[in-house]
């Protein structure tokens, strides 16, 4: 799958993500429970997408970067969660070096 095929999809895979069965009720919050608390920590969420877990955890209080491969998630991701979000259009290894 490349760029295009994301993008043309993004807005129906928000949908589906933030409403479906497994990742609402299932991963999302398994990934969330592994994680633990995340205070103070600085987290790298590598294919953020449209950002739910980038959000929940800064909301827990990391400080997190973001990346996806798709500039249409990106997009979605900054209305999400802001403008001053540390958040990217990139495909593999990423600098994010303070």
């Amino acid at each position: 799958m490349d760029t295009a095929d994301y993008d043309a999809f993004a807005p129906a895979y928000v949908e589906e993500n933030e409403n479906g069965l497994f990742n609402k009720w299932y991963e999302r919050p398994e990934v969330l429970r592994l994680a633990g608390d995340v205070e103070g920590l600085r987290v790298l969420d590598a294919g953020c997408g449209h950002g739910p877990l980038t959000k929940e955890l800064r909301d827990r209080g990391a400080t997190v970067s973001g990346f996806d491969v798709s500039p249409a998630m990106i997009a979605i991701a900054r209305d999400r969660l802001g403008e001053c979000a540390d958040i990217r259009v990139a495909d593999g290894p990423v600098n994010l070096s303070v």
